[in-house]
């Protein structure tokens, strides 16, 4: 009896291993034929499943006739019967990944299943070969519909403005938006973009209606984007990439000065046209003996000025001589993955540098990273991570401004005095190059952030996840000046310290529901949370160093700077908030859809009686593609009509405190005193508040190959956040104050079409764009400050009626053929040009941007390029304005001019845009600032389309690195900003301030690298 069970025993376990069969196979991209590592396969209706090695590898046992699944966030997943797993299983990239889980904000979604308006980037797009870039807002350019960023400085480790949907501020310092890093908020001054390595990133969601981002309350209306970093995966074998480029920057030259023979000419001509006007003025016989006396003063002035100008034999063009023509930058980023059955593991360090393009200067950043996720027992899983970064910006020197005025004839070499100080070779004007030498400086900052989270599973349906986030950041600063430079001659050289020490965390309580009733789907979220954002500030200045060459430490210094610097660079405030908060989305059916959001904010930078503030939202959904009568036609395979109506707040403008009155020190008698401080306090003030509607459709056409999204969204902001002036009589400047409301409405659109399955060459095209319209509604001023203000130029406005952004000038009517000056229009007809017959130009936003990358793969080769384009904005160009001024400046000399006033006005007859070159009174309004007051003329059309990256790589074949035991290995160049076309004659037209107008920005590099990306 027990040999015939131990027979029957045996022939079961031989039948079932007769039924089970063993599949390999390798999983590719079909665009590039490289491996995906990480890639899934599953048992369809089966519990089996792994993922694939480095090289795309795998192994599975299946029962016989199995279908499997094979996914990967970036592409389609495909169903293949498990036999045909011989070839290589080609996987497509889609823009539309509809099974892909979305960042939402205290949880996430299946893509099919959004009704809000949300836009996702992968870690694919965010490589380091298509993005030659220091930070991760840069990598966003041209990339998101709705998104827009300007990298408006090419200093290096600067980071970008970005604007989603438009401008929802007064003031443009606040129209950034809320950043969330592993679900830390990122408030006030508690980390720098350039802190965070783009190649630690897996995800980027960008939340862009209120339904979607009224998840965060009161931080959520100037939009949020979510970054998730890397982590591991469970069940895999340990896998060491390492991706790392080398290469150059550099600025093209589109911008000329003047050279010696251009110089004298214009100067003695400015000068020469002055005398003649001098001339046909003394000639008047009702002119006052004073007035006859001012002008023979004036043209001795002027006839002396001209003959004493000697030009030296020499030119040099010093914007080219202050570029660093090949001004390094180098990436190098390694990280290790792996998991086991019960845990996973994530690595990571990184090194970036650049140098400066322009001058002297570089940026340095160190990085590390390591996320562990255990799984304890079924019913506990746990993870924490954290980051480490740091970043030094040293020795920056960036000597445009001075290589715009020098002369062109000043010598190659800085000249010094005896004693070794610096010393000018004409007046008092800086050597370009002697600025260079002053740059003994240096801001380092220290970053690290992560959490800690548990997540308990209560039961299937339900689970609680608790999540402590933090961020600490450290900034410390030394700019030292020698006294024997430019900048520290005058007060016997001076260091100024200065830093910051801010501590930001966030702790989150919610709980998930997940369950499904027949054809009901319920997912619901309810929680609460608490934020602290303490920031503190702390500096000094030391005057009186001895001139001694390599002194820089603060032992040297002889006394203290002014008093009024104390209380500037020394501070300490805390906000801290609290937020309960719930979501739910249902589903009936899986095609009909519909979402509710409820949160309710306090914050202690408000009165008690104005601190909570509710914001609701409310979304709806149809995936008409699954209706009956939809099954039979192939032409469209996703179809997705959504709305959403919400409401978001935003906090973030209001300074701290800034409802109560506080003091501040001073000195009164030589006594230590307190003063009010410049701000008043208000009381009244409350929350920003965005309305937004938002309507859309998603759809995909031919399995996928065409997918098509478009938003139409409509968004005011009641309550604007800025400042009031307010008269001296109340003894401070300014007051919080909610001065009015702003309009945004616009389109997004997405589209990507693809070639089909296993072409022989495969190629995507991406593009997307945003149509946005902003417009003041209302101010509790007819007009207010929006930008910073530059001595000399127009301040940039909010004015009701028109977009923000807005420069008060007057309106040109071109240049006078018969004399050569400047016509203005006379608005109100009185003869007079004063304010009052100026008009408003909008200037800071764009009305279209966008952009399309174009991707092409042939066997190994990949070929990748993504355009960027700005339509229908305007740049003011404050030092063309500032250029066309004739007269010495306050060092005794003539600054230098671009060569455009080579086609100025010479004689009558002469049609020009260029006025004559002139100095003193002259034109109709007779005054000496006639033909280059702020006007029209400098305002110049700033729309581009640039190459932003263009990249070509090529994948080693497998024959080649299996003998090195290599599973990937990718070599790549790549090119940055390659070219640019647009009709502005300055440098850069990306790079302006966020109010529109330029002045001492530094034009974006080009980059050229070769790269290399290796995985073991």
């Amino acid at each position: 009896m027990k040999r015939f069970y131990l027979l029957s025993l045996a022939c079961m376990m031989s039948m079932g291993a007769m039924a089970q069969q063993v599949i390999r196979g390798t999983v590719r991209d079909s665009l590039t034929k490289a491996p995906i590592p990480g890639a899934t396969i599953r048992v369809v209706n089966g519990s089996g499943g792994v993922t694939a090695n480095e090289k795309g590898e795998f192994e599975l046992r299946v029962p016989a006739n199995a279908q499997l699944r094979i996914s990967s966030i970036g592409f389609e997943t495909v169903l293949i019967p498990a036999t045909a797993v011989i070839k290589p299983i080609m996987l497509t990239t889609t823009a539309l990944l509809l099974n892909t889980p979305v960042v939402v904000g205290y949880g996430t979604q299946q893509r099919k299943n959004l009704t809000t308006s949300i836009s996702s980037i992968s870690s694919k797009k965010l490589a380091p070969e298509n993005n030659i870039v220091s930070d991760v807002g840069k990598a966003l350019q041209g990339r998101v519909a709705g998104v827009f960023v300007a990298n408006t400085s090419g200093s290096p480790g600067n980071t970008p403005n970005i604007q989603i949907r438009g401008v929802q501020s007064a003031r443009a310092a606040d129209a950034n938006p809320l950043i969330v890093i592993d679900g830390l908020v990122m408030e006030g001054n508690g980390i720098s973009l350039n802190s965070i390595n783009p190649q630690d990133i897996e995800t980027i969601d960008v939340l862009k209606d209120a339904a979607s981002a009224a998840i965060y309350g009161a931080r959520g209306s100037t939009g949020v984007i979510i970054i998730t970093t890397k982590k591991g995966r469970q069940g895999t074998k340990p896998s060491f990439s390492v991706n790392a480029y080398t290469g150059f920057n550099n600025v093209p030259s589109t911008r000329r000065m003047l050279n010696s023979q251009e110089y004298e000419s214009v100067f003695k001509d400015a000068r020469n046209n002055r005398l003649a006007d001098i001339g046909i003025q003394l000639t008047d016989p009702s002119l006052t003996p004073v007035q006859i006396s001012q002008l023979q003063a004036e043209r001795t002035r002027l006839t002396s000025q001209a003959s004493a100008l000697k030009m030296e034999n020499r030119s040099i063009d010093w914007i080219d001589r202050v570029k660093n023509k090949r001004a390094p930058v180098n990436n190098i980023q390694a990280s290790m993955t792996g998991g086991g059955e019960k845990n996973s593991y994530y690595m990571s360090i990184g090194r970036y540098s650049e140098t400066a393009s322009i001058g002297t200067g570089q940026f340095e950043r160190y990085t590390g990273k390591i996320d562990l996720t255990q799984q304890v027992g079924t019913w506990l899983k746990l993870n924490g991570n954290i980051n480490l970064s740091q970043g030094v910006n040293k020795n920056n020197a960036y000597p445009l401004v001075s290589a715009f005025n020098a002369r062109p004839d000043t010598p190659e070499e800085p000249i010094r005095l005896p004693n070794g100080q610096l010393d000018y070779y004409i007046g008092q004007q800086n050597h370009p190059l002697g600025e260079m030498l002053e740059n003994n400086n240096k801001r380092r900052t220290q970053t690290w952030f992560g959490n800690l989270s548990a997540d308990v599973t209560l039961h299937r349906t339900l689970q609680f996840r608790s999540v402590f986030s933090a961020n600490k950041y450290n900034v410390n600063g030394n700019d030292y000046q020698s006294p024997l430079g430019y900048l520290g001659k005058f007060n016997k050289g001076y260091l100024k310290v200065s830093g910051a020490d801010n501590l930001n965390y966030n702790f989150d309580n919610y709980l998930t529901y997940n369950n499904r009733f027949k054809q009901l789907g319920v997912n619901a979220v309810a929680g609460y949370t608490y934020y602290s954002v303490q920031q503190s500030s702390f500096g000094y200045d030391l005057n009186g160093f001895p001139a001694v060459a390599g002194i820089s430490g603060g032992s040297a210094a002889a006394s203290y700077g002014s008093a009024g610097s104390i209380s500037s660079l020394n501070g300490t405030s805390l906000e801290t908030s609290e937020a309960w908060f719930g979501r739910v989305n249902l589903d009936w059916d899986q095609k009909y859809l519909l979402g509710a959001s409820l949160r309710t904010d306090g914050s202690s930078k408000l009165h008690p009686e104005n601190r909570y503030s509710w914001f609701p939202s409310v979304s709806a959904g149809w995936d008409v593609a699954k209706e009956n009568f939809m099954l039979k036609q192939k032409m469209i395979s996703f179809l997705k009509l959504r709305a959403s109506y919400g409401i978001s707040g935003n906090i973030r403008p209001l300074a701290n405190f800034a409802a109560e009155d506080l003091m501040s020190g001073t000195s009164y008698l030589g006594e230590a005193a307190l003063k009010l401080r410049d701000l008043i306090g208000n009381p009244s003030v409350r929350w920003e508040q965005t309305k937004q509607a938002d309507a859309g459709i998603d759809l995909g056409l031919f399995n996928q190959r065409v997918n098509l999204t478009v938003d139409y969204y409509n968004k005011t902001t009641d309550g604007l956040l800025s400042n009031r002036f307010i008269p001296w009589e109340f003894g401070a400047q300014s007051i919080p104050y909610n001065v009015g409301s702003i309009r945004n409405y616009g389109m997004d659109v997405e589209l990507s079409v693809g070639s089909r399955q296993n072409a022989k060459v495969m190629w995507r095209v991406e593009t997307n764009m945003n149509f946005n319209r902003n417009k003041v509604l209302s101010l509790a001023d007819s007009v207010i400050s929006y930008g910073t203000f530059i001595f000399g130029g127009p301040q940039s406005n909010v004015k009701v009626g028109q977009a923000v952004g807005s420069v008060q000038v007057y309106n040109s009517l071109g240049v006078d053929p018969q004399t050569g000056d400047m016509i203005y229009e006379d608005r109100n007809k009185d003869g007079l040009f004063n304010v009052k017959d100026m008009i408003y130009v909008p200037i800071a936003l764009p009305k279209f941007t966008g952009g399309t990358t174009l991707t092409a793969g042939y066997k190994r080769v990949t070929v990748e390029a993504l355009f960027s384009y700005v339509v229908g904005t305007k740049i003011y160009d404050y030092y063309e304005q500032s250029l066309r001024n004739y007269d010495m400046d306050w060092f005794g000399v003539m600054p230098n001019k671009f060569d455009i006033v080579n086609s100025r006005w010479r004689k009558p007859g002469d049609v020009t845009e260029v006025p004559r070159a002139i100095v003193g009174q002259h034109g109709t309004g007779k005054t000496t600032d006639w033909n280059y007051r702020p006007s029209t003329q400098f305002v110049y059309d700033a729309s581009y389309l640039r190459l932003r990256n263009l990249m070509v790589s090529y994948d080693l074949p497998e024959r080649l690195l299996d003998k090195a035991s290599i599973g990937r290995c990718k070599v790549y160049c790549s090119a940055q900003n390659l070219f640019t076309v647009t009709k502005y004659i300055g440098f850069d037209p990306e790079a302006a301030s966020n109010s529109g107008i330029v002045s001492s920005n530094l034009p974006n590099a080009r980059a050229m690298v070769l790269g290399i990306d290796v995985s073991f």
